[in-house]
Parts: structure tokens; sequence; C-alpha cells
């Protein structure tokens, strides 16, 4: 089993250039500096990866170096350090209780062997902290019978099954999601050398089983002779957490105190993580004063005194991020300018749970800027600017040229100035976008960058960048997972988002109504109506004022296999399990939306077809 602290084989020091900014308090942290000449001390992990060496040095505060299993009171244990999320079990009357199942069967199962060292008892009851470890609970139900008591968020069950618990804000978005995922969480970096992945959560074989006994906010309820409240009203990182009060123990399970500063923002591009209700939730469990502290993430902490002082600490660090975010745009700061503006406070950025080692400050308070007011700035220059490439190729010209740009960029990277490289490679690959000279110097910026972060996020994106610059990488746009993750949905829910694939191109004038209906399911007869650039899904066929033109109905399957890529389009018109009323004609129709690449890693546009 991976630890997530892989140990220090080797450091090296970049001799770097001071870089001058603007925020010379001594009082304030400026994280930007590694991307601006800033000296960095680097390290590797066991597989060859380097990173910047504070990183690890910062997480060893709040992450095991070695795994352990710590008895907290008579009948409460803290599962710490062997996977990417920490457990808690609890002794009941006739048998134990887990807090959280993981990411996979094949780690409850580990978690299983674990959980014999403690007690003899089986284990008879599941509790979800959240969605993102809900995944190994099979292996539970395989080991102890399908009558275990699974408590969770009432919302869990649904969030699991529109985006696997990814948090799409848009459900026609989880393909991206899950795309961005894999890419957040090091997946497509190599396995050894020195842009190699960190540990990651993902790539196992998953379990959910949902929830059969949700709890609401300030519920009590006795679970095998244990006196629990859950509370279920704060979210962190999804909106379906569980807090879990065990008054006896004095001992809170929670996943709000994370081992590093909240990732408000994920790269990946989840639905709002709320500061407010981060803050708050943490600000509970500060005020029922728990002797014990079980983190999903971090270590735990034990002592009143301690407990108090971190998840004061965490609290007034989210709400410095939230108010000063939001003092700045009172001062007319854009959102560009409020990375700038808002810089923690080093009494609170010293504190270890605050640390920057999963996320970036510097794009949080962007992100707290476009949910509340939008992208605009109030930077009127930017409201009609020229195309992309159109800008990157005067801003080339205006450098002199082509070899004007690259002689440049290689004195900024010689003087470690990694940010302004990358973005200026960044208009260099726009306008030589097959050049492999451009492409390098935009690697060589980037990697930099992924080195010198001392969060694990943007590491992957960089590293990943660099190496599609370099040939070495294809960056998938989307991701479809198998037909299951249609198939535990009503046939509704994938017909309707399929509209969002219609090319208006092709469709430019057409005007045709099919009739859709999938055996096996209850969403009756369906259409969707094709005027021109728009696909309106109609739910119920009967109300609607227009005849269909054509007609489709199929099994359950067969729509399934097509929606995520498994058929082509020439396998759905002739599925044994297909019925059209006319085969070319619905084949024609089919062919105005885009079609699932044979990777299942991109769309292919109608009108390239």
């Amino acid at each position: 089993m991976k630890k997530f602290i892989l140990s220090i084989v080797t450091t090296s020091i970049i001799a770097t250039t001071a870089y001058a900014h603007n925020h010379n308090d001594s009082n304030f942290t400026y994280p930007q500096g590694v991307y601006n000449g800033e000296e960095v001390k680097h390290a590797t992990y066991d597989n060859g990866g380097i990173y910047n060496a504070r990183m690890g040095e910062q997480l060893a505060q709040t992450q095991p170096v070695e795994p352990y299993i710590e008895k907290i009171e008579d009948g409460v244990w803290a599962v710490v350090g062997y996977h990417w999320g920490y457990k808690a079990i609890i002794e009941g009357e006739s048998g134990l209780i887990i807090y959280d199942t993981g990411d996979d069967i094949e780690e409850a199962q580990e978690i299983i062997e674990l959980v014999k060292t403690i007690s003899d008892k089986p284990i008879t009851t599941v509790i979800y902290s959240h969605a993102h470890y809900a995944f190994g609970t099979q292996a539970i139900v395989d080991a102890y019978g399908d009558d275990i008591v699974i408590i969770g968020h009432p919302d869990l069950n649904m969030n699991i099954l529109e985006s696997g618990g990814l948090g799409a804000a848009i459900p026609e978005l989880s393909p991206v999601l899950l795309a961005r995922t894999v890419e957040q969480f090091s997946l497509l970096l190599p396995e050894e050398g020195p842009d190699a992945r960190a540990a990651t959560p993902i790539g196992k074989t998953k379990g959910f089983v949902p929830v059969n006994t949700p709890v609401t906010h300030g519920q009590e309820m006795t679970v095998d002779g244990v006196d629990m409240v859950f509370y279920t009203d704060f979210d962190s990182d999804t909106n379906d957490q569980v807090i879990v009060h065990i008054p006896a123990s004095s001992t809170v399970l929670n996943n709000h105190l994370w081992p590093a500063f909240p990732n408000v923002y994920t790269l990946r591009g989840s639905v709002y993580r709320d500061p407010t209700d981060w803050a708050a939730g943490v600000q509970l469990i500060r005020d029922l004063k728990p002797k014990h502290l079980i983190n999903t993430h971090s270590i735990n902490i034990s002592g009143e005194d301690k407990v108090q002082e971190a998840l004061t600490g965490y609290y007034d660090a989210i709400m410095y991020l939230y108010d000063q975010t939001i003092r700045g745009i009172m001062h007319g700061k854009t959102p560009e300018e409020l990375r700038y503006w808002v810089q923690m406070p080093k009494d609170l950025a010293e504190q270890p749970n605050n640390q920057m080692t999963y996320g970036e400050l510097s794009y949080y308070p962007a992100y707290i800027y476009n949910y509340a007011l939008g992208w605009f700035g109030r930077d009127t220059e930017v409201l009609n600017r020229i195309a992309p490439n159109e800008q990157a190729q005067k801003i080339v010209a205006g450098f002199g040229g082509v070899d004007a740009v690259k002689a440049e960029l290689k004195n900024t990277l010689a003087s470690a100035q990694y940010a302004w490289s990358a973005e200026l490679a960044g208009y260099l690959v726009k306008v030589e976008p097959t050049d492999q000279e451009s492409r390098q110097l935009l690697a060589d910026a980037v990697r930099q960058m992924g080195y010198n972060t001392s969060a694990s996020i943007p590491r992957s994106f960089y590293l990943s960048k660099a190496l599609e610059m370099e040939g070495n990488l294809h960056i998938p746009a989307l991701m479809f997972t198998g037909p299951e993750s249609v198939l535990g949905f009503p046939a509704a829910n994938s017909v309707e988002q399929y509209r969002v694939r219609l090319d208006p191109k092709v469709s430019y004038g057409k005007n045709q109504l099919l009739s859709i209906e999938v055996e096996g399911d209850d969403s009756g007869v369906m259409g969707m109506h094709v005027r021109s650039g728009i696909a309106e899904f109609i739910s119920d066929l009967s109300t609607y004022p227009h005849e269909a033109d054509l007609t489709i109905k199929m099994s359950k399957d067969a729509w399934a296999g097509y929606f995520v890529g498994e058929f082509t389009l020439d396998d759905l018109i002739t599925h044994k399990d297909v019925k059209v009323s006319n085969k070319a004609d619905v084949k024609s129709f089919f062919s105005l939306f885009d079609q699932v690449h044979p990777s299942k890693a991109a769309l292919i546009p109608a009108s390239s077809l």
C-alpha cells in the first residue's frame, strides 16, 4: 500500500535571481514567488518525480510518514495513512461501525484485514463522510452480508449517480470533469522519472452501495448501541457531508479539517464550493468542543486545546480568503488583480493545516469573484477582445517576430521567470503550433512551474502540459465511462443531455421530430425536435403539438452503449434491439449530432464527417 507522503530521496538547489514583487510586507506570504525567480529546493518521490521539497516538509506536519492505527478511546480507533482517505472505527454492541469505505473495493478489502487486528466483530454499519469515499462498500457487503446499515447524506446517492461524485454543476459536462479529474490526479503522468506522478486515489474497482439510512442535520440516533449526532447542513468539498459527533467519547468524525487549506476551486471544475459554508462547518465542530478529532485526510488530533487551536486557525484562514476577496472587489480589483491582492498573513499561513500543498491560493479569489459577479471585472477593454490566435500574432509581431520571442524566452527561462515565460511561450505556440522549438520552450517553462509549485494539483496540470507540448501525451477533452453511467438513470436523463451534441453547421435549416422510446424504462415516449441549430427535448411526446417525422424504439442497453461510444451510429441502427421507421432517415437524423470518438475521449463534430 502506498503512503501519501513519499520519502525524499535526493534534493537539488536551483539558484535563481530575486524577483521583485509589489507585496513587500514581510508579514504576508508571496506564493507566486516560486514562479518568478525565487530559489526553490527540490526533492524526489520514490518513483523519481521531482517536486518542491517544501511540500513534503509541510505535509509531514499533518499527514503520517508511516500509516498507523490509534486507539482514541475505548471502542474508538483512527485508521490513518494507509490510503488517500482515513477511516474511523467505532465498536458497537454487536458489530463495528466504519466511517468511510474508501476509493475502491481493493482498498476496502485491505481495511477489512486491518480492522481484524482491532476486533473480531463484523462490520455492520457504514457511515459515508461524503461522496468521495463511498466506493469500497461492496467489499464490506460481500464479506459481511447485504443487510449492512449504510448511513449518509440524503443527496449522496444522486450525486454519485449524476457524476460519480465529481460534483458536476451541469450533468452534461460530467465526461469533461472526468477527463480533468484524471489530469488532476496525475494519471496522465508517467509512472517513473522526473515527471512521474504523485500518489493518486484513482484507478481501481468501484464498489458503491447506496445509502439506505439517510440522516438530517442535528439528528440523534443510537447506532448499534452507540449514541451519535449527525450534522449535514455544512458543505466542504461536496454538498453531501456528514459530520458525526459521539458525545460519550467526545469525538467528532469529519471531512472539514484537511491537512492543507481547503481546495475551494478544483481546477477540474466541480460545483462552487462556498468558503463560508466550509467555515461554518468548522465553526460547528469547534463549538462542540470535542476532545478528539478524527479527520478524513489529516492526522487525528486529541486534546481539547489542540483541537480548538487547529479549528480556529482553519476557520480564520478560510474567512480571511473570503473576506479579503470581497474587500478587494469593493476596492475595484479585477479577478486577475485579486490573485495578487489577497495574500495570506504568515501567522495563518504557517499553521500546519493551512498550508497550500493541494491547491493554490492565487486562483481562489478569482473563482469567488466569478461566482459572485461573473467573469467581467469592469475592465471594459476586454469586453470584446480580438480572437486569441489573432492576439497572439500581434503580440509576437510586437516583439519583433518569432525569432525575437524565442530569444526573449531563452533569457526569461534562464532567469527563472517561469510564469512570464509560460505566458509568452503560449502566444508563440498559438502562432507556430507545429514548431517543435516553440513547443519545447513552453514545455520547459511549465515543467519548471510543476517542479516548483508547493501544491500537488497544479504540479500535475503543469507536467501534463509539458508532456503534451513534447508530443508524449494527449490530454483528453472528455472521457466517457461505460454504459453503467447511463443505465443507473431514467433514460430521459441521457436523452435530454444528448441535445447538446447537435452540430449547427449540418443541422442548419432542418426541421425534424424524432419519436424516441426506450424499452424497459419508465420514461415513456419522448421526442427530439431539431429546428436548425436547436434540439428541443420533449419529455412526453403525447402532449407535443407536432407529429413525429421519424421513430426509434430501442433497448436501454442499446441506447446506453451508443450514448457513451461503445456502439457506433451504424451499430445502433443495425442493433437487434433497435426498431426504426426508416434506417436511412433515422441515421441521417442522428448524423446531425457529434459522434463519440473511438477513444471515448473526444467528440467528432458532425460537420467534419
